[in-house]
């Protein structure tokens, strides 16, 4: 490791203690790379591009039974892609695709791990991930944090899906320097408990699912509370709305940043230092903003379905894979950073959703976005409620479900939304779509009273 990154291997309390990302080699290593490519030309960008690319897609050919007969089919070799440009004669994949036949989108690999999400969109499926391409996805995240100051070591004061048994529903993590609290838990009495631990333990910075963070910052926003050691937020798994983005201001300062991403790993876009517009990282994929007719979007203003090749999945390639989130071009190169990468205006994708409990909490659906086999039985599911402390889930069982399966998902589903959530399974032949083609996660019939946008 670079003298820089042992330094930032220690805590900011002077203890001396190791951030557990930086014992990892795969994580060092990586993030070394981006530092150092972040400077390269466009020319220099599309030729890295141009490499990875035909080195996933020879890959996926020779080792991918699914990917070789389509290439077959449509007369498609790995010789074909000679510019970035031929990427338009891959197919795509999509999220039924991998869901329906992982083991052939699939090959063997070294320390492979299966791994599920069910993301927006509300259709779960498994693929392989492995561990170096998991190092990276950390390390092109916490590059991006750099840009503001962030650094590893940094206490954090995180708000995220994470359900926390303790009585105070919080968690101190050394290995990390973060103060865990569970955001399954905003109501006044619990924020009022957070916010006074907060205020002993000094974090630097806030972590948290804009909803979540929205909440807090108006809890403290109102009662004209401060935690003065907070020097920015660092927003993810959630579109952070400009509502949002001015009350995390007013409370917590300008420093607010953030990022697109999934588990997939196909695409990563975060803020500049200076712009808030999301700055896609071109060394992490190859990502395509694509119109109604599946051509690429130029022009600012317009918009697009994210589709993105990744260059750190070859468990389970990510070839023109199908995101069904949407994005707004902005340009093709930060004037303010000066940054030859693709800036998307903002996400139009994910918007944010929440079940209203019987005491009044509020969770974030993005917390139900479970990355194990809860959803193995369903082939797609959804969220319904019209009634307060009440829900019911919707899905569509997949061949085989059974009561045991079913069984472990309500069991799963209510250990993440709390005691003070009824909860109903459905099974439905279809989950109807959007006016934009687009699956929704919740189908939310109540007022909810942050959720003002």
């Amino acid at each position: 490791m670079s003298n820089e990154i042992k330094f930032r291997a220690t805590a900011s309390d002077g203890s001396g203690r190791a951030h557990a990302d930086l014992m990892n080699p795969h994580y060092c290593e990586w993030l070394q790379f981006l530092e150092g490519s972040q400077s390269w030309s466009a020319a220099q960008i599309a030729e890295y591009q141009l490499e990875q690319l035909r080195k996933v897609v020879l890959h996926s050919y020779e080792n991918c039974p699914a990917n070789r007969s389509i290439f077959d089919r449509e007369s498609i070799t790995p010789a074909d892609i000679k510019s970035l440009d031929d990427v338009e004669k891959l197919p795509f994949v999509t999220k039924e695709d991998l869901r329906d036949r992982l083991e052939e989108f699939s090959c063997p690999w070294p320390d492979r791990k299966y791994v599920t999400t069910g993301g927006s969109t509300g259709i779960p499926f498994g693929f392989y991930q492995d561990d170096i391409a998991f190092s990276r996805e950390l390390a092109s995240k916490a590059h991006q944090y750099h840009r503001i100051g962030w650094k590893e070591g940094d206490r954090q004061l995180v708000l995220r899906g994470l359900p926390i048994q303790t009585t105070d529903h919080m968690m101190y993590v050394p290995e990390f320097e973060e103060l865990r609290c569970s955001s399954y838990h905003l109501t006044p009495a619990d924020m009022e408990t957070f916010y006074l631990r907060a205020l002993e333990f000094g974090p630097k910075w806030l972590r948290c699912y804009p909803s979540s963070g929205y909440i807090f910052a108006r809890f403290l926003d109102e009662r004209r509370w401060k935690i003065p050691s907070i020097e920015g937020v660092l927003c993810a798994s959630e579109n952070l709305y400009e509502f949002q983005r001015e009350l995390l201001q007013k409370v917590f300062g300008p420093n607010v940043f953030s990022h697109y991403g999934h588990y997939e790993l196909a695409v990563l876009a975060g803020y500049c230092e200076h712009v808030a517009a999301y700055h896609v990282l071109p060394q992490y994929g190859y990502a395509e903003l694509l119109d109604s007719q599946g051509k690429r979007v130029r022009t600012p203003g317009g918009m697009g379905e994210i589709v993105a090749t990744s260059f750190l999945m070859y468990a389970t390639p990510m070839i023109r894979y199908r995101t069904r989130d949407y994005a707004v071009f902005k340009s093709s190169v930060c004037s303010e950073c000066g940054r030859p990468y693709e800036v998307w205006d903002r996400i139009e994708g994910r918007l944010q959703e929440f079940v209203v409990t019987r005491t009044g909490r509020l969770i974030s659906m993005t917390a139900i976005n479970m990355h194990d086999t809860t959803f193995d039985c369903v082939r797609q599911f959804q969220f319904h409620q019209t009634e307060r402390g009440r829900i019911t889930l919707n899905y569509v069982p997949r061949p085989g479900c059974n009561d045991s399966g079913l069984a472990f998902m309500r069991s799963r589903v209510v250990e993440k939304l709390g005691s003070d959530v009824t909860l109903s399974l459905r099974p439905v032949e279809e989950i109807p779509l959007t006016a934009r083609g687009k699956h929704r996660f919740l189908i939310q019939e109540l007022p909810v009273e942050f959720h003002d946008e």
